[in-house]
């Protein structure tokens, strides 16, 4: 491809806090705007820019990446990478003036659901498995064409390690691949229910899976959290409203968003009611990987007592949010219906990266990024509750998780409901993108999700400081 002029490039200093990775994003997103970079045009190729920047190649194969999951670029086999022609909507960047002095405070800290830190990410080890894969397809001449369930080979090893550390007894047959924990709530919901069934969800809780269920024509219900997990008397009030309840959706280790673990107790009276009133319990055990202490948590669903249970698992925390593998383990009958769904909608997955993790877990490799993973997280998390204690000690509540990639805090004085959009609005100004309470409750509620997965040492205690001053 000709590429007739060099591309200016420079870091602007305010992007200097920023992992690497994310100054180059935020540069190039910000050329985009500024009209430096149009539709279509071309960018340096990797080592180029590297070497333009003065940064590893790796460096900058993640940006390139994460640009590309955004939307702002294309990548072409043998052609390089353009700007995209359907660019995102542009973001406004907040301007705060300071004595005189104005700077740039959109994303300077980000807040996000639990997401893992992308330079911990084993994006070398992927893309060379990919790139092996890929080549291996291409020099015997392979079909991609796979089982619409995914890579039967990836789907065994997943019911190995459901059967010998999750005790999820099943086969390859149990299990069925989707592109992330969304995807495979989504399939679920259209598979599972249909107008006029209800389905109880946690509150606060996990909104997305919220519209997935009302899009399928279910009803949406909502059972209370506490510090033991979802109110299991709240689930029985529905079902003596005689309620047609056709599942209960729970993320019994690590609620999302408080971190509650479920009881034993309740675990047992949910399994109990499911069984009595033929209704699914739903599972989501999006970050049980990722466990700091010395306890052994087990699924819900491990349980030998329940008879119809959903559990969807995914890679996203536990490796790379840019890796967008998850999977379901239900039913055979079920799995079938899930199976002819996906046949549909997205006939072979991602048959290329499925092989390519597969080969991760062969290896050895995803295995030894989890265990330094968790030595990593732990760390941090130590850290930010060590922040909380000492700039937020009397003003907030909150449990130190067991898993997980954030904290749920509460201020201990109830806050006015106009008061949470003023904190979001307020931090946002200074920099810092967070979840407020209202996204987890159907309508208000107090809490703040504060995550420390992608967020460095410096950024933690400066957000923390700056939260100090709101409660």
């Amino acid at each position: 491809m000709l590429r007739p002029w060099n591309l200016d490039l420079k870091i602007d200093e305010k992007y200097f806090q920023l992992p690497v990775y994310q100054q180059i994003v935020e540069t190039l997103i910000d050329a985009v705007h500024s009209g430096k970079l149009k539709r279509g045009n071309v960018l340096p190729g990797t080592r180029k820019l590297a070497d333009m920047l003065q940064v590893n190649r790796n460096t900058v194969i993640e940006a390139y990446n994460q640009l590309e999951y955004q939307g702002w670029v294309t990548s072409k086999q043998r052609s390089g990478t353009f700007v995209s022609f359907n660019l995102p909507q542009l973001e406004v960047k907040e301007i705060v003036t300071d004595h005189a002095k104005s700077i740039s405070a959109i994303n300077k800290i980000v807040f996000d659901q639990g997401l893992p830190d992308t330079n911990l990410s084993p994006m070398e080890d992927i893309i060379r498995e990919y790139k092996l894969v890929l080549k291996k397809i291409q020099k015997q001449k392979l079909h991609t064409f796979s089982d619409p369930a995914g890579y039967r080979k990836l789907r065994l090893v997943l019911s190995q390690m459901l059967n010998h550390q999750r005790r999820i007894a099943g086969d390859e047959n149990n299990i069925c691949i989707t592109r992330g924990s969304q995807m495979a709530l989504f399939m679920i919901s259209q598979c599972l229910l249909k107008s006029g069934d209800c389905v109880i969800v946690e509150h606060p809780g996990y909104r997305l899976a919220w519209d997935a269920f009302e899009y399928a024509g279910a009803k949406v219900l909502f059972a209370e959290v506490d510090a033991d997990g979802i109110l299991v008397s709240d689930i029985k009030k529905y079902i003596e409203m005689g309620m047609n309840i056709k599942a209960v959706y729970v993320s019994p280790n690590s609620q999302f968003p408080t971190t509650a673990i479920l009881s034993e107790s309740r675990r047992k009276n949910l399994i109990e009611l499911s069984n009595a009133h033929d209704f699914y319990i739903i599972e989501d055990d999006y970050c049980i990987d990722l466990n700091y202490s010395q306890n052994r948590l087990l699924p819900l669903c491990s349980d030998g007592n329940v008879r119809n249970y959903i559990y969807v698992g995914t890679f996203s925390r536990s490796v790379s949010p840019f890796l967008k593998i998850g999977y379901v383990a239900s039913s055979h009958a079920l799995i079938k219906k899930l199976v002819a769904l996906r046949r549909i909608i997205d006939i072979n997955g991602d048959s290329i990266m499925e092989r390519a993790f597969f080969n991760l877990i062969r290896d050895g490799i995803y295995t030894k990024h989890l265990k330094k993973s968790v030595r990593h997280y732990k760390n941090k998390r130590d850290f930010l509750d060590e922040l909380l204690n000492k700039y937020l000690n009397g003003k907030i509540k909150y449990t130190k998780p067991e898993l997980g990639l954030g904290y749920w805090i509460t201020p201990v004085k109830p806050m006015r409901e106009e008061f949470n959009r003023f904190l979001k609005d307020e931090l946002a100004a200074r920099g810092i993108r967070s979840i407020i309470s209202h996204d987890y409750y159907k309508n208000e509620g107090e809490g703040v999700l504060v995550s420390f997965g992608s967020v460095s040492e410096k950024n933690l205690e400066e957000a923390v400081k700056m939260m100090a001053e709101y409660f």
